[in-house]
C-alpha cells in the first residue's frame, strides 16, 4: 500500500475507533437512564456472555456463511470499506465489536437473553468440536 492510502487507511481507522468510543458512551448512558445497568452479573450469565461473544466472533471471522460480507469487504483497497475489512478479518478487532454488542443486547431488554444463550450454546459446541477435533488429529 502506498503512502497515501497508509495514511489515508490509518483516517479510516481512527474513525472506526472513535466510532467505537461513542457507541460505548452510548450504549452506557443509554442504559444507565434505563435503570438497566448494574454491577452484579450472576458468574453464569458472564459465561454466556463469554461464549456468546465467542461465536459470534467465529461467526463474522471464520465461518463460510458470512464469506460473502468478507468477500465483499476484501475488495476495497483503502476508505472505510477496507477498514471494515480489517475489522473482520481480525479476531481480536471483531471480539471488541461483538463484546460491545453483547453487552447492550444483555443489559437493554429480557427478550434478548434467549438469542446470547443460543450463541453461548453454539459457541460451547464449536468450541468443544474443534477441541475433540484437534485432540484427534494429534495422534
Amino acid at each position: 500500500m502506498e503512502n497515501s492510502n497508509k495514511s489515508d487507511q490509518y483516517f479510516w481507522h481512527m474513525v472506526s475507533s472513535s466510532l467505537y468510543i461513542l457507541l460505548v458512551v452510548l450504549a452506557i448512558v443509554f442504559l444507565n437512564s434505563q435503570g438497566k445497568l448494574t454491577k452484579d452479573i450472576p458468574v453464569f450469565d458472564f459465561i454466556i456472555l463469554i461464549l456468546a461473544t465467542y461465536r459470534l466472533i467465529r461467526l463474522f471471522t471464520y465461518d463460510r456463511v458470512m464469506d460473502f460480507v468478507r468477500d465483499y469487504l476484501a475488495k476495497f483497497e483503502s476508505g472505510p470499506g477496507r477498514t471494515l475489512w480489517h475489522l473482520i478479518d481480525c479476531p481480536w478487532c471483531t471480539g471488541v465489536w461483538m463484546a460491545l454488542i453483547v453487552f447492550f443486547l444483555y443489559f437493554a431488554h429480557p427478550l434478548f437473553w434467549y438469542f446470547l444463550l443460543i450463541m453461548a450454546i453454539a459457541g460451547a459446541a464449536t468450541f468443544t468440536q474443534i477441541t475433540i477435533w484437534k485432540i484427534g488429529r494429534e495422534d
